[in-house]
């Protein structure tokens, strides 16, 4: 049996894949193992490889490059995404809450991928898929075509760019991350009034980094602009 250390190291005797075997499915779920494990500076193709029993080369049939890869993982985070989403209803604002909020745990599922994912455009079925759908959610609300599309961009880029934070967030060393987390309660509480007056007022009411909540009302935020926006054409 194999044993699992980032996707690094397997037992002697473990047998390499019949030739022809590998998938890019199954290299991009083995490349998940080792990102997840070990974080995305140790997903190699050799890595890959040993964690798949398989010689590197192997993979290069499949991807040119780890970019290729990266790529198709970001790919795979819409299509973990969608596969959780409910169907559309008739409430437009709702599914797109559904759609950000979904994004958000994948991104978080999978935080060393996430944290890079942002701004990467994967230009693969997935993609697409949840872009059409979003784009669906729009038109619904009663934006026309210019508006429509500029608020895709604008609700597309919030959810990426805060889900890919918050993923960098869960991808710190645990040291490094309850630090970050704990100076909200420590640092920020003990700075001069005199010198910060509104940071002293209002600090033991800060909201933490992680809180979800932070991501679910800047998602509304732009929702309730949609509406408006809507609104204002009627």
């Amino acid at each position: 049996m194999a044993t699992s250390n980032g996707g690094t190291t397997e037992s002697a005797g473990r047998s390499r894949l019949p030739r022809g075997t590998l998938s890019q499915k199954m290299i991009v779920e083995a490349a998940f193992r080792v990102a997840d494990s070990s974080g995305m500076d140790k997903l190699t193709f050799s890595a890959l490889g040993r964690e798949l029993s398989a010689h590197p080369t192997a993979i290069y049939r499949h991807f040119r490059n780890k970019d290729e890869l990266l790529l198709a993982l970001i790919d795979a985070l819409h299509e973990e995404a969608l596969a959780d989403t409910p169907p559309p209803t008739d409430d437009w604002a709702h599914d797109l809450m559904q759609i950000a909020v979904h994004t958000h745990q994948a991104f978080l599922r999978h935080p060393r991928v996430g944290a890079l994912a942002a701004a990467r455009t994967a230009r693969r079925e997935n993609e697409f898929r949840t872009v059409e759908r979003k784009l669906d959610c729009m038109l619904r609300a009663g934006l026309d075509g210019d508006d429509a599309t500029r608020y895709y961009r604008v609700f597309a880029d919030l959810v990426l760019a805060y889900s890919a934070m918050d993923a960098s967030l869960a991808s710190l060393s645990p040291e490094i991350r309850d630090a970050d987390l704990r100076a909200w309660k420590t640092d920020y509480l003990t700075l001069p009034p005199e010198k910060y007056p509104n940071i002293a007022r209002l600090a033991p009411r800060f909201r933490a980094l992680d809180d979800p909540q932070n991501f679910v009302t800047a998602v509304q935020a732009v929702i309730d602009t949609i509406r408006a926006t809507a609104t204002a054409k009627t």
